[in-house]
C-alpha cells in the first residue's frame, strides 16, 4: 500500500480550541476560496482548505496516487511556547480530534500523536494513550523544544515510552533558530527549518544519544535536511577533534544509517545520493502536503528518481516494516 507518512492536518475541534486561546495568538487574515491565510504569533502562513477538510485530503491522495496517509499537526500550530498545562490539553484535543476524523477510514489514514514535550512525563503518557486507545503509529516531535534539542536527558520518558511500545517518532522541524535573519523570501521555511533539523541530528550523533538509545526508531523529515551532505564534513571534524573522536563508537555515516528519512528533497539526484548514504530500506514516502512547498507529485518523484526495485520498497514496504504492520 503506497503510504505517505508526512502529511499535515488540523482537526476542526483543535482549530476552534486554538482560536479560543489567546496563547496561540491566531488571527485569520483571509478565508477565500481555497485560501486560508493566518497570522500565528506574528508570522504569516498561507494555508489552504485541505489542511482542514478530510474530503480534500482524499482528493489529494487520489490525484497523487497515494493509498494511505499518516497525518500530523501542521507545523505553524506546534505549541512548545505554551505553558505545559495548556499544551497537555491542546495535545489531547488534537489527538482526539484526529482520531475522530480518521475513525471511519482507518485503512487509508493513520495518525502521529502530538506530544506536549514541555512536560516529558505527560508526553510519554499521551504517546501511550494514543497508541493504545487510538491506534496511532507513533509520536510527532519537533527538532527542538524552546531551543533545547532532542538529545537532552529531560526527554527520556518519551523515548522510553516509544521503545516500550515499539513505535517510531517522527521528527519534524519547528521554531528554528535564526528566524530574525531569515524573514525575507520565506527563507525560514526554505532553509531555516532544514538547518534546525540538521543541528538536531548532528547533536544526537555527537552527544552519544544514539549509542544510549539503540532501539529507538527515529524518522526525520525532509530527507534528513543537510545532515547527509554534511556527513564527510562532520567526519572530518571528528577526525581532527580527539575529544569528540573518543566519545563516538563508530563513524558518522554509520550513525546516519541507523536513522530513517522521508523522501522530500525535490532533486532526483539528491534522492539517489540519499540511497547511497543510507539503506534504501530506511526511506519512507513523504509529501509535506498540503503545504505549497511540499513535493507536488511524491509518488511520481520517487518512481522517476530511482530504479523500480528501490521505488517499490519506498512506496509499498518500508513503512509497514518499520511499524510492524
Amino acid at each position: 500500500m503506497i503510504t505517505d507518512m508526512h502529511c499535515h492536518f488540523v482537526p476542526e475541534d483543535f482549530f476552534r480550541f486554538a482560536q479560543s486561546r489567546d496563547e496561540f495568538a491566531i488571527k485569520i487574515k483571509r478565508r477565500e476560496g481555497d485560501a486560508v491565510d493566518l497570522d500565528i504569533r506574528g508570522m504569516h502562513f498561507g494555508l489552504n482548505t485541505t489542511f482542514f477538510e478530510m474530503n480534500k485530503q482524499l482528493e489529494r491522495m487520489a490525484r497523487d496516487g497515494v493509498e494511505r496517509t499518516i497525518l500530523s499537526l501542521a507545523t505553524p500550530f506546534i505549541d512548545y511556547h505554551l505553558d505545559a498545562k495548556i499544551a497537555v490539553e491542546a495535545a489531547r484535543v488534537f489527538n482526539d480530534g484526529l482520531a475522530a476524523a480518521i475513525a471511519s477510514d482507518r485503512k487509508r489514514f493513520g495518525g502521529w500523536a502530538l506530544l506536549p514535550m514541555q512536560d516529558p512525563v505527560a508526553a510519554a503518557q499521551e504517546l501511550r494513550r494514543c497508541v493504545r486507545d487510538h491506534g496511532f503509529v507513533g509520536g510527532h516531535v519537533a527538532s527542538n523544544v524552546r531551543g533545547v534539542y532532542l538529545h537532552d536527558a529531560q526527554f527520556e520518558p518519551i523515548y522510553r515510552a516509544a521503545v516500550d511500545l515499539n513505535v517510531p517518532l517522527f521528527v519534524h522541524p519547528a521554531d528554528p533558530l535564526g528566524k530574525d535573519r531569515t524573514k525575507e523570501y520565506e527563507l525560514t521555511i526554505v532553509a531555516g527549518y532544514l538547518f534546525d533539523n540538521t543541528i538536531n541530528i548532528l547533536k544526537m550523533i555527537c552527544s552519544g544519544f544514539l549509542d544510549r538509545w539503540p532501539a529507538l526508531k527515529l524518522i526525520y523529515a525532509h530527507a534528513g535536511a543537510f545532515s547527509l551532505p554534511l556527513r564527510a564534513r562532520m567526519q572530518r571534524e571528528v577526525d581532527t577533534n580527539p575529544q569528540l573522536a573518543s566519545s563516538l563508537k563508530m563513524p558518522i555515516g554509520d550513525y546516519l544509517r541507523r536513522l530513517y528519512f522521508d523522501t522530500i528533497c525535490f532533486e532526483p539526484a539528491m534522492l539517489r545520493y540519499v540511497t547511497e548514504v543510507v539503506p534504501v530500506e530506511h526511506l519512507m514516502l513523504g509529501s509535506d502536503a498540503p503545504f505549497p512547498l511540499g513535493e507536488p507529485n511524491p509518488v511520481t518523484f520517487v518512481k522517476n528518481a530511482l530504479p523500480a526495485d528501490q521505488a517499490e520498497l519506498i512506496l509499498n514496504r518500508n513503512f509497514d516494516r518499520l511499524i510492524g504492520a
